[in-house]
């Protein structure tokens, strides 16, 4: 009960001293106030953001994403790992871009391959880039795993941050076909190095991961990835580093949980 009402509070203060009209984020996010998307401006240290966003009450909701990712600043630790030009990277699970235009605001972003199969959250996405100043992302309406497929994908759901291509769908739900791209044979097509890959794509990273051929994974020194359960039951969330580890990557970060972050460096 107390931990529930710290998270609250803190919330609260994230949305007070960081968020441009925060009463009405607040409406929004209690649903006093019903609308279907919100153009969101939070000011961090210098730095400003316009994100459109649908707001709601479920944890996984957008507002979490915006509060998460530009406010707590969950990625900070890659920033002492990077180049220093500006980076060249994928981004599997883009939802609305926050990743992407919070690394460019953060350090610079040359170039960015962002996957969103999601149809609301990928048009948020292209909007959201846009509006952030980030003409150098290419948007791809897919979702990424290990083996090349068209599957039905649950969409809209109160908790657009976990639509999942692996979430059994019922009767009378709303589901749209998706494509996904297998991960080794989209970086055959793509040449040259990468500076860092992020993966928040679900689950999908056990299967991208299991997949992948160690000289595939040798074009990346950085990978940051929230990693979930195994869709498929063959491995413990605890086992993500070790099997990184076999391809040359030393564990920087681990939080130790599902939905927890994991930061990997090629050594």
């Amino acid at each position: 009960m107390l931990k529930k009402l710290a998270l609250k509070l803190k919330a609260f203060r994230e949305i007070i001293h960081h968020f441009e009209n925060p009463w009405l984020t607040l409406m929004l996010r209690s649903g006093w106030l019903r609308l279907p998307v919100f153009p969101y401006r939070l000011k961090v240290r210098d730095q400003s953001f316009h994100m459109l966003a649908r707001p709601s009450r479920a944890t996984m909701s957008d507002l979490f994403v915006l509060r998460e990712v530009f406010i707590q600043e969950t990625y900070r630790d890659v920033l002492p790992l990077l180049s220093k030009r500006p980076l060249r990277i994928v981004d599997v699970g883009a939802n609305l871009g926050s990743f992407t235009i919070w690394l460019h605001r953060r350090h610079g972003v040359a170039e960015a391959h962002c996957f969103e199969p999601e149809p609301t959250s990928f048009r948020l996405c292209r909007y959201n880039l846009a509006a952030n100043d980030c003409p150098f992302a290419e948007v791809a309406p897919k979702a990424v795993g290990g083996q090349r497929r068209q599957l039905m994908m649950r969409v809209n759901t109160s908790r657009p941050g976990g639509n999942s291509i692996y979430a059994s769908v019922g009767a009378g739900e709303d589901v749209r076909e998706v494509e996904v791209v297998a991960f080794g044979e989209w970086l055959n097509t793509v040449p040259s190095n990468f500076d860092l890959l992020k993966l928040d794509c679900e689950g999908a990273e056990w299967e991208i991961a299991t997949t992948l051929l160690p000289q595939q994974a040798a074009r990346f020194p950085i990978v940051v990835a929230e990693i979930h359960d195994d869709p498929a039951g063959k491995f413990r969330v605890d086992e993500f580093p070790r099997l990184m580890e076999k391809f040359g990557f030393k564990t920087v970060r681990w939080d130790g949980h599902a939905q927890g972050l994991y930061l990997g460096a090629r050594t």
